[in-house]
Formats: C-alpha cells, structure tokens, sequence
C-alpha cells in the first residue's frame, strides 16, 4: 500500500515536471517567433521608407501584396523604367556573416541558395500573374534587403541571380539598372499588380 502511494506519487511528480517542460517549450517558441515576426515587420517598414524616394521619379512601388495562391506574400513589389523588382527585406542579427568560396555563398549556418528560395519563387509567381493578367510576358527581378548584417559594399552579390544587397543600397541599384520600360508600360504593368496581387491579410 505505502509502496503504491509512493509511486502514485513519483509518477505524479514526473508528469507535473513533463508537463512543465512541455509548457515553457511551447511559450519559447512562441516568443521567438513574435519576436522573429516583429523583426521582420521592422524591417519592411525600414524598407518601404528607403523605397520611398523612388514615387518621386516615377516609380509605382507596392507594400506587403498577396500571391494568387497559397499564404506567401510579397514585401515590396517596385515597378518604374528600369523595370519590376520583387523585394524581400530580411532581418538578421549582426552576428550572422557571409561567407563566399567561389560561386557558394553562406550567410551565418545558411546557405544562399536556401535564403533567396523564397524570394525566387514569389518573383516567379508575379511574372506569372502579371503575364496571365496581360497576355505578355514581364520580367521580374527578385532582390533581398538585408538589415542587420554587414554585406559587402565593393561588390555585388548574387546567389542564383538573386542580389544580397544591404537595405540601404536597394533604391540606388534599383535606379542605376538600364532603362527597359517606358512610362505608359510602367502604368499598365503597375495597374495590372494592384488588380492582381490585393492587399495581403494573415488568415
């Protein structure tokens, strides 16, 4: 009898104890993953400011814009003479350095190509929308804004096509691209992206 107790007991204790451990898990987690959001939030809104000059020569730039399918949104969409841009700010902590060896790049324990797959994907799915909206297609450049980290400034870089610029750098490279669309094709084109990729809101 006293024996059973004394395992009724023990048992009691290692389940409260689980279940602890199960509970502070779940709430750091949870933390981290406001607290990973409000980074990025912080980050769109830095970029979007720096984006902000480019209205002022004739560009239509768009915030925070959902894809036609699935839950991925679009940061920043920017459309003007030298063509459209899909940009993806990124928020990382300045610990994170890249790293390059030949063609592969890292940044901190990732991989380039794992940190523009997003990025390549939702500039592949406004190429589609806009081509399926209009009937032609457009080109589209992804490009990442990065807070926080040290990029180089000496030289570009790309993983898979994609530029890893600093965010402060993006409106400048944006501008100095060659000149492809004129102002009638800039207003037909931005036209198209507010019709097709609506205000993005979290279901």
């Amino acid at each position: 009898m006293v024996a059973g107790l004394a395992w009724g007991w023990v048992a009691a204790a290692v389940v409260a104890v689980a279940v602890g451990v199960a509970d502070t898990v779940v709430r750091w987690r949870t933390h981290e993953a406001v607290r990973t959001w409000r980074k990025g939030a912080i980050g769109e809104r830095r970029t979007a400011r720096m984006l902000r000059p480019l209205e002022r020569r004739g560009y239509r730039v768009l915030h925070d814009r959902a894809l036609p399918y699935g839950r991925a949104n679009v940061d920043h969409l920017v459309i003007g003479a030298t063509g459209v841009f899909v940009v993806d700010s990124k928020h990382w902590s300045r610990e994170r350095r890249l790293t390059r060896r030949g063609r592969y790049v890292r940044v901190g324990r990732s991989s380039g190509d794992q940190l523009v797959k997003s990025v390549l994907y939702e500039g592949q799915a406004v190429a589609a929308a806009l081509a399926q909206s209009l009937g032609q297609q457009v080109q589209v450049t992804p490009v990442l804004a990065i807070h926080g980290t040290r990029m180089p400034l000496l030289r570009v870089t790309k993983v898979s096509g994609v530029p890893l610029l600093q965010a402060p750098q993006v409106r400048g490279w944006i501008g100095r691209q060659p000149a492809r669309l004129s102002a009638a094709e800039v207003a037909t084109i931005a036209a198209a992206a507010d019709r097709v990729l609506p205000p993005y809101t979290a279901s």
